[in-house]
């Protein structure tokens, strides 16, 4: 998938949730570039549970349900359906769930790559091994077609 494919994708998608924000799109397209360097791997490497685009793992998915204040109502409202196994396939489903994880920080989404990159780490990878400078990499070489 192009960055350029991805980004009309999950901006549609979050228009038609009314979750949209130009920001959002692009920390998910850097979320998307450095876990699954743009949807290329749709399972973790070396066996892991992450599955999706994402690379969420199945507890976290189901921790995001179970918490989010708004996923279910939401869900609901545009018959989506609360399925783990759809994170691997959909990619409108794997969008659904991140943007409801990153809805869940109470501190606004950052608004320059470079602080995007360190929200990366510090909340979405806070305990994995990427680094601010790795996510901000991939994210640039999706941009320029490099991924």
């Amino acid at each position: 998938m192009t960055y350029s494919d991805f980004k009309a994708m999950c901006a549609e998608s979050l228009l038609d949730w009314g979750l949209h924000s130009d920001h959002c799109v692009e920390l998910l397209a850097m979320i998307c570039a450095h876990e699954s360097l743009g949807g290329k791997h749709r399972r973790q490497i070396g066996g892991g549970p992450a599955l999706g685009i994402f690379q969420i793992e199945p507890v976290t998915h189901n921790s995001i349900w179970d918490n989010s204040d708004t996923i279910k109502s939401r869900a609901a409202k545009f018959s989506i359906k609360e399925d783990v196994a759809n994170l691997e396939s959909d990619d409108c489903y794997s969008i659904w769930v991140a943007r409801h994880y990153l809805a869940m920080d109470k501190n606004p989404l950052p608004k320059t790559p470079e602080a995007m990159s360190v929200y990366c780490k510090s909340y979405w990878n806070r305990t994995g091994k990427a680094t601010p400078e790795k996510y901000l990499n991939d994210y640039r070489a999706w941009q320029d077609g490099r991924l």
